[in-house]
């Protein structure tokens, strides 16, 4: 999937509710462990923790289930964040005394991680409801979702009975089935409409979210963030190669700037034919140009044998320092890009200047 990915929480990581019913439909919890959730929704609900001490709480719990699943003992463990501060963990082959030890264990790491937190200087923590141990028969989809209900309403396995009716259990698995469909028939619709055929990477659509959720990172956390705009130097010349040849380049620079950048970095195709925007999050100024230095001369060496050899310009703008919205940014880079095309073309420009290769170009 293209964008954000429907079974994924963006904030966390963590799988998402849906992602949590795929896992239950696909059997990929076994036949036999135990179903955990953990609760924030006091921090939540307490009006003297502003956002942004809510958001650290729930990045710090999630950064404590990431490394939990990453240890050889519970690396079949899968944990999805279901609500604002509702996580279930699933523990395929662990008892539920396994699972309450687990449990504890994870309070009292997140009480030491996140005592700081508090804007109140209350202690905060974790209230954890251990679901018991699902047997022979595996764990079903209307499982899952008795086990998710009881975590938002803040019920207890005492209180509310995990066996239903047969025809209520068919009833349910069979609601999922059809929510399952129906997000993969979106899934498929949301690719083609952000996917450019051509280069196989995302289109001027994504790019344009990928801005936005770049922005949004930034003004939630305060971390700089870079935009490069790239455009192909003298590549016309292709034209009279044919179509198939100029898509043929296309489809090869893509790959070579996606080879060349950070995994978690973006690349998108942007207007016009041999347009490409990269977003950079977590990058100052600084490394932005880097980056920049570094796709440069990777499509420098990497057409040598292309029929044509091709250089790119790069244009580089910066949030904070060049704006923070996306108007200002991409104004900014196409400034910048517009110098590096006057300056020579094959150069890397920001607002303080132009580099080519190792050269200082202009000041």
């Amino acid at each position: 999937m293209l964008m954000g990915n429907f079974l994924l929480d963006p904030q966390t990581g963590l799988g998402n509710f849906f992602a949590m019913l795929k896992a239950a439909t696909s059997a990929a919890f076994g036949t036999k462990g135990t179903i955990v959730t953990l609760d924030l929704t006091e921090l939540i609900k307490d009006e003297t923790n502003d956002k942004k001490t809510i958001d650290s709480c729930i990045r710090a719990l999630a950064g404590l289930l990431r490394a939990e699943i990453a240890r050889d003992d519970y690396q079949r463990m899968a944990a999805f964040r279901i609500g604002d501060g509702e996580f279930v963990i699933v523990l395929p082959e662990k008892t539920q005394a396994e699972a309450e030890n687990l449990a504890t264990e994870i309070d009292v790491l997140f009480r030491e991680k996140a005592s700081w937190h508090s804007a109140s200087g209350a202690e905060i923590c974790i209230s954890t409801v251990t679901y018991g141990e699902y047997g022979k028969n595996g764990v079903s989809v209307s499982t899952i979702l008795k086990a998710a209900y009881l975590a938002l309403a803040d019920c207890r396995y005492a209180e509310f009975p995990m066996h239903l009716p047969i025809w209520a259990e068919k009833l349910i698995d069979h609601m999922v089935e059809r929510v399952y469909e129906t997000l993969g028939l979106l899934d498929e619709a949301f690719t083609l409409a952000l996917n450019d055929e051509i280069s196989g990477l995302p289109n001027y659509r994504a790019a344009e979210l990928f801005l936005e959720q770049m922005l949004e990172e930034y003004r939630r956390y305060g971390e700089p963030c870079s935009l490069l705009l790239i455009d192909g130097d003298n590549l016309k010349q292709y034209n009279l190669l044919g179509y198939q040849e100029g898509n043929r380049m296309i489809r090869q620079l893509a790959t070579l700037l996606k080879k060349t950048l950070r995994h978690n970095d973006r690349v998108a195709r942007w207007l016009s034919g041999d347009e490409f925007l990269v977003f950079l999050q977590n990058a100052d100024r600084h490394f932005a140009v880097e980056v920049g230095e570094r796709l440069r001369a990777a499509v420098e060496e990497g057409s040598k044998d292309w029929p044509y050899p091709v250089t790119i310009s790069i244009g580089v703008a910066s949030c904070p320092e060049d704006g923070v919205t996306g108007e200002e940014l991409l104004a900014k880079a196409e400034e910048a890009n517009n110098a590096a095309k006057q300056g020579g073309k094959n150069q890397v420009c920001e607002a303080k200047g132009c580099y080519g290769g190792t050269v200082h170009a202009q000041e």
